[in-house]
């Protein structure tokens, strides 16, 4: 996931890469956001941009 974020991609083209739902890549970016300590204001792209 974080290679795609990485890679740019929207989550509509993340979904048709792993094979999932649109809502499933949502999930899986508020998740992330969650583990990494991440306020939902912060641009997640950007944050991974970073490191």
């Amino acid at each position: 996931m974080c290679t795609y974020l990485r890679m740019n991609l929207t989550s509509k083209e993340i979904a048709s890469l792993m094979n999932i739902s649109i809502r499933s890549v949502e999930t899986n970016r508020y998740r992330l956001r969650k583990k990494l300590g991440i306020d939902p204001s912060t641009n997640l792209n950007q944050f991974l941009m970073n490191y």
